[in-house]
């Protein structure tokens, strides 16, 4: 009987959007409280208690005066160099402010939230931490990541360079390439795992976009930077220079996807860089997300001058689609020239 008077007395918080620890009631809001919160959209609540903070950037739009590429429009807004955003005060004061959801709400409203008395209730489960960045284990070799990346034509040497220099290996359980991003004093921050066997995409828990995957030339004097939205398309285009023969050695950076955080992160941690170029996928999200990266980079303050190029898949969808067609070009090329020799 007492089991099942302190079941519902559980459902029934659960259902009043009740929370607790330890034995004490966190506040609880009432539904007209939240759907108030959420009705305010951010300009109006900037306008109001921080007028200073923003200046108007456009017909409809308007900026923080801090960060020009935080953008409003419409009632909502987006951190353009961080690459996320929202649709109202509500969830700025929760994803910028680091706002709890509680607080947020009554900051909004201009209410305090009625309280619950004290209760005796079995100790609850705290949530969970947010898990820390940690590497997957290191399987003892990297045959499979090689048999993969070697039938996406990717060369044995720039293989050899990265698991050598530490940037890619095989992971034990799932044995999956995993590609690291580290940062300027050689620390694994990041890391992203990409199936051998199926088309498993995804980041290690933890992982710091501003430090994604990322290629340094032989000479780290070099001014130039190549971004592409994949770790493989990172080293497809080591491969398309070879045999293109071209003499080009500059930094070469996977976004993990298309938003500009790993970029404007480089850029600020890589002071010497004077020439950027966009090799994003040749589809509709890719050219796209070039087109945001240009206006992020056109606005955001702090960033050195840059030569902008853009140079897209000339075949396919990806460096990774080209470097095939080239590879099968260079094969057809081959075949010719030994029927020839023979008909000679």
């Amino acid at each position: 009987m007492i089991v099942n008077r302190l079941h519902t007395r559980l459902i029934d918080l659960l259902i009043r959007r009740v929370s607790y620890e330890g034995g004490v009631i966190i506040p609880r809001l009432t539904e007209s409280q939240i759907e108030q919160a959420r009705e305010v959209d951010l300009l109006s609540y900037l306008q109001t208690h921080a007028p200073h903070s923003i200046r108007k950037s456009g017909a409809n739009e308007y900026c923080l005066v801090a960060h020009d590429s935080f953008k409003m429009s419409n009632g909502k807004w987006f951190w353009h160099s961080r690459g996320f955003g929202g649709a109202s005060a509500l969830d700025f004061l929760i994803k910028v402010e680091g706002m709890g959801f509680v607080g947020a709400v009554e900051s909004l409203t201009g209410r305090t939230a009625p309280i619950y008395q004290r209760a005796v209730l079995p100790q609850s489960r705290a949530s969970p931490p947010k898990r820390s960045f940690v590497l997957p284990d290191v399987n003892r070799n990297n045959d499979r990541v090689y048999a993969y990346l070697r039938g996406r034509g990717i060369g044995k040497e720039i293989i050899h360079r990265c698991i050598a220099d530490g940037l890619l290996y095989e992971s034990t359980r799932t044995h999956r390439c995993v590609f690291v991003g580290k940062d300027e004093n050689g620390v694994a921050k990041f890391a992203c795992e990409r199936g051998t066997r199926d088309q498993w995409k995804k980041d290690v828990t933890g992982s710091d976009k501003r430090f994604s995957f990322h290629l340094p030339p032989l000479d780290t004097r070099r001014d130039s930077l190549a971004v592409f939205e994949g770790a493989v398309d990172v080293l497809a285009h080591v491969e398309v220079c070879r045999l293109k023969e071209s003499s080009w050695d500059g930094y070469r950076l996977s976004l993990g996807g298309t938003s500009p955080l790993a970029l404007t992160s480089f850029l600020e941690r890589h002071p010497q860089i004077k020439n950027l170029i966009l090799c994003l996928d040749n589809d509709e999200a890719g050219i796209r997300a070039t087109g945001r990266i240009i206006e992020t980079l056109g606005r955001e303050k702090g960033l050195q001058p840059l030569k902008i190029s853009v140079c897209p898949p000339t075949v396919g969808k990806d460096y990774g689609d080209v470097l095939i067609g080239l590879q099968q070009q260079n094969s057809s090329k081959s075949t010719r020239q030994h029927q020839a020799g023979i008909l000679i």
